[in-house]
């Protein structure tokens, strides 16, 4: 079976594996009015690093999803382990296992793409409460890019669109959220440049010997090489959006 971007951050347990990493996470979370009576979703939710931020930091509900099995385990023994108020679920984004207008605010950090982007954006406005706030934070085109670069960047990462910035606001605005602003842009090259890493980040890149994979360490090298190939034509968007 050939193992994918996201096999890779699961085998090595990658934590922070977004634009940003936690740092930028909290940078966002610091201008959000949270308070414990609310209930947040992290959409994609990897190992639950930004959950448990948020679990620990806001004393607030966490219900995290994501499609990756090995995923949602990881993220189910951190909460364990930190005995913590957060659920880790299994389950699509494109069809997210919660009734409508459950939750306060969604976060979802480089995993909207992942799936059929229209479909995610009407799930997360149909779950959310009215006055509810979606965080996005994604992979955005800088300029246009080849149909030779869109295949290549589409094959490795598994996405069917890499969506400019005007078209990611029309496809929120398309789901139903009225108010939507940028908070943070950046380019590949500007985000590696400003990027400083969280303590439990950098002790996180700490892999046993024994735990190497090395088809695990091509995925990881391909995406490295292309951050760098692609630096000044990707960036991301961090959007704020309301269900009014």
């Amino acid at each position: 079976m050939k193992i994918t971007y996201q096999d890779a951050l699961a085998y090595y347990a990658i934590d922070g594996a977004h634009p940003g990493g936690m740092s930028l996470t909290k940078e966002i979370l610091e201008n959000e009015k949270i308070n414990r009576e609310m209930i947040i979703l992290d959409a994609g939710c990897g190992t639950g690093e930004t959950s448990s931020y948020l679990a620990k930091t806001f004393r607030c509900m966490v219900y995290s999803i994501d499609n990756h099995e090995e995923m949602v385990k990881k993220a189910s023994e951190k909460f364990l382990n930190e005995r913590i108020s957060a659920k880790a679920v299994k389950g699509s984004i494109e069809n997210i296992p919660f009734k409508d207008n459950t939750f306060d605010y969604i976060i979802a950090e480089s995993s909207t793409v992942f799936g059929n982007i229209s479909k995610v954006m009407s799930e997360y406005f149909r779950v959310l409460k009215h006055d509810g706030v979606l965080l996005n934070i994604d992979m955005t085109a800088e300029q246009k890019l080849s149909r030779k670069e869109k295949a290549e960047l589409m094959k490795f990462y598994q996405i069917d669109e890499i969506l400019s910035e005007e078209e990611w606001l029309m496809s929120i605005q398309k789901s139903g959220f009225k108010r939507c602003q940028i908070v943070k842009s950046a380019s590949i090259f500007d985000a590696l440049e400003e990027y400083s890493f969280d303590d439990n980040e950098i002790n996180n890149r700490e892999i046993p010997l024994e735990n190497v994979n090395p088809e695990v360490d091509r995925v990881i090298q391909t995406h490295q090489r292309l951050l760098v190939s692609y630096g000044d034509k990707l960036g991301y968007r961090v959007f704020r959006a309301v269900k009014i």
